[in-house]
């Protein structure tokens, strides 16, 4: 996989970790709100990488987890997406897939178009859970995607 996809799941993984860096470093680690979004946003990136295997199946609620076990899965998921990415080329990125949760009528995308959400969805939920950081007197970091880009590329570090 090359381009622009290539790019955003790069920078997803980066943010994430910008994301998690700045969490960790605060005294809000135990705050509900952050870990059950954080918690959605995982589930969700784990459930279009079984998607994404073959291994389709609905998101499952679970119970709040801590910021560690919520930082682990989450690097783990980046690793998963960059190992799939170096085996998609153009025809892969065009299979379609199904999303499960979305049942009538069908939703059916492009390996890319799923790739995309993952990284729209991340992007969504980090910005909500960079605001409550904020309001919480944590210190939020820019991850804009220009702002990866300037830093030339730089991938995400997980360790603080």
């Amino acid at each position: 996989m090359t381009g622009l996809l290539k790019d955003l799941l790069g920078h997803q993984a980066w943010a994430d970790a910008m994301f998690f860096h700045a969490w960790g470093k605060s005294a809000c680690r135990e705050d509900p709100e952050l870990q059950t979004r954080t918690g959605h946003l995982v589930d969700v990136q784990e459930a279009f990488l079984g998607i994404l295997k073959g291994e389709a199946g609905v998101p499952e609620a679970r119970p709040i987890q801590d910021f560690e076990t919520l930082k682990r899965r989450c690097r783990a998921n980046h690793e998963a997406f960059g190992a799939l990415g170096r085996g998609l080329d153009a025809a892969a990125l065009a299979r379609i897939v199904r999303v499960p949760w979305f049942p009538d009528p069908p939703c059916l995308v492009s390996v890319a178009e799923a790739l995309a959400q993952v990284c729209l969805h991340t992007q969504h939920h980090r910005a909500q859970n960079m605001t409550r950081l904020k309001a919480l007197g944590g210190v939020p970091k820019n991850v804009d995607y220009i702002i990866w880009l300037w830093k030339q590329k730089p991938e995400g570090h997980w360790e603080l």
